[in-house]
């Protein structure tokens, strides 16, 4: 089962109000910013650790650099710099959740659990510590643990659709669809909200098996005019090797559009093997590539305005015995 981990470092952290060892330290510092935000990582930390050799105790620059390892997969280096941080200043949160968010990443579980367990000890109304530390709880099955944390998390932000969508799959791997299709529900009405409707797409997705009648919810915002009636229904299921049969009267492109070049039409009835998907297929409209069982070859839509066209086609029976006739 797989969740969305939340990328917790979207921001280089900004000192206020503090008092520099030097003036140069301070120039040294925005010019780190400066490379960090224009993608330079190199001449950022370089920056950032001449700010450091003029002052030794400047956590801003370490966790820069931090955030900057972070950003390369360099797990272990984000882990010395943070633990660096510690010395200086045990009681930041953030820090222990950053230093927590990267044990996780190198697949270091129970020191990511200890580190964010801390962080919220410290700051217990620090939202990304709560939705993480779910994450973990559900990769280890601990999914009554992972419900309780993605709701804590929910207390604090009822409107983030990452949590609601994390605690949908929690749910459904309990086998609650109806508590699963709610909250994927919410998460893709949050993320069109967002603007993002990709991952509102995958929300639906994921909760067309849980609740056929929630999903119609969720369809008519991402398909406003459209007929929800037979649009919920789940599409055949595709298998390697698997023939279809067509349900009725079909065109056949050169591509994966309605504009694209015909190149034939298949009758109703007319078996073919999906060779693969488009990949900007939705509950809409998914095109496949195919095969008929005479060679012909081109994309179809299979699935027009939400409704299949196609099913699986029947396996053929065995033959019958001779009859002997009566004995």
């Amino acid at each position: 089962m797989r969740l969305r981990i939340v990328l917790l470092f979207l921001f280089l952290f900004f000192p206020a109000d503090l008092v520099w060892a030097q003036e140069s330290a301070e120039e040294w510092f925005e010019k780190g910013i400066e490379a960090a935000e224009a993608g330079n990582y190199e001449k950022a930390i370089s920056c950032f650790e001449k700010t450091i050799s003029l002052h030794p105790n400047h956590v801003p620059s370490y966790s820069n650099i931090g955030y900057i390892y972070v950003n390369k997969g360099m797990w272990d280096e984000a882990i010395d710099v943070y633990k660096k941080v510690l010395t200086i200043n045990p009681n930041d949160a953030r820090i222990h959740h950053d230093l927590g968010f990267s044990w996780h990443k190198k697949g270091m579980i129970d020191e990511a659990i200890s580190e964010f367990k801390k962080a919220i000890a410290l700051d217990s109304e620090f939202t990304l510590t709560y939705q993480n530390l779910g994450v973990i709880y559900a990769e280890k099955g601990m999914f009554d643990e992972a419900i309780l944390t993605f709701k804590k998390a929910l207390d604090i932000s009822p409107n983030d659709p990452t949590t609601h969508f994390n605690l949908g799959r929690a749910y459904k791997a309990l086998g609650n669809d109806i508590l699963a299709a709610d909250h994927y529900c919410q998460a893709g009405i949050l993320y069109l909200k967002k603007d993002n409707r990709d991952e509102a797409l995958k929300a639906y997705k994921n909760l067309l098996p849980c609740s056929k009648e929630i999903a119609s919810v969720l369809f008519k915002k991402l398909y406003p005019g459209e007929k929800a009636s037979d649009l919920i229904t789940s599409p055949p299921s595709k298998k390697k090797n698997q023939w279809y049969v067509l349900l009725t009267r079909m065109n056949v492109r050169k591509d994966p559009y309605i504009s694209g070049k015909l190149l034939g039409q298949l009758d109703k009835g007319a078996e073919f093997q999906i060779i693969k998907e488009a990949p900007d297929n939705t509950p809409l409209y998914s095109w496949y590539l195919i095969r008929t069982r005479s060679g012909f070859s081109g994309w179809l839509c299979g699935i027009y305005k939400g409704s299949a066209k196609y099913k699986p086609a029947a396996t053929p029976n065995s033959p019958s015995p001779p009859d002997r006739g009566g004995q």
